[in-house]
Formats: C-alpha cells, structure tokens, sequence
C-alpha cells in the first residue's frame, strides 16, 4: 500500500502495478533532465501540452523511485503496450499526489511552527 505522505503512488496499467515515488531528488532529476520546473509540467500536462520524453522521463524516475530497476527501453514498452493516452493520465495523477503531498506536508510544518 502506497504511503502517500513518502510520495509513493501505485500508478495501475491494466493488471500491472508499479510502485512510484517522486522523492525531492527524482524530481530535480526531472527538471534538470526536461529543462523546466515540476509545476510547469503538471501545468502543461492538464493543458495536454507534453511530449512523450517529458511523460516517459516522469515515469523512469518515478518507477525507479519505487524500488524497480528499470531501463527507459523499459518504459518505453510499458508505454507501447498500455497506450500513449492511458500512460500519460496515470502520469498526471502521479504529478498531482506527488505535488498536492508535498504541499500538505509543507503546510502542516508550517503550522506546527506557528
């Protein structure tokens, strides 16, 4: 079971499931790899503007934060077999846990020190 408060997601693909989680350095990874911030992405995914590298990148980084060594060979046929359009609306949900925990969490640290 995933614990969202570590940013772990079970992103489901058919009757696959692959643990992920986006921890503070996978998402550097992303930035630096895609050449723009985490909310910028989540931005142009809702807007359906994101290519299939800033979906497959995303998805690397997020498996192997999970614990599965995977190659991007890999995830580019888990993206082939389960579809471009379904991969890329579990991505987006993976985007919004993995922003909305952090914002929570964020939030709750404020408080206390308040």
């Amino acid at each position: 079971m995933p614990n969202p408060m570590k940013g772990e997601f079970d992103l489901v693909l058919g009757k696959e499931v692959y643990k992920c989680r986006l921890n503070i350095d996978a998402l550097i990874k992303v930035e630096t790899e895609l050449g723009k911030g985490i909310i910028q992405l989540a931005t142009e995914i809702s807007q359906a503007k994101i290519t299939l590298f800033e979906i497959t990148t995303v998805l690397y980084y997020a498996v192997r934060g999970g614990g599965k060594d995977v190659t991007k060979k890999d995830i580019n046929n888990i993206v082939a077999t389960h579809g471009i359009i379904t991969v890329c609306t579990e991505v987006a949900k993976l985007l919004v846990a993995t922003l909305s925990d952090a914002e929570a969490d964020s939030e709750g640290k404020q408080q206390a020190e308040e």
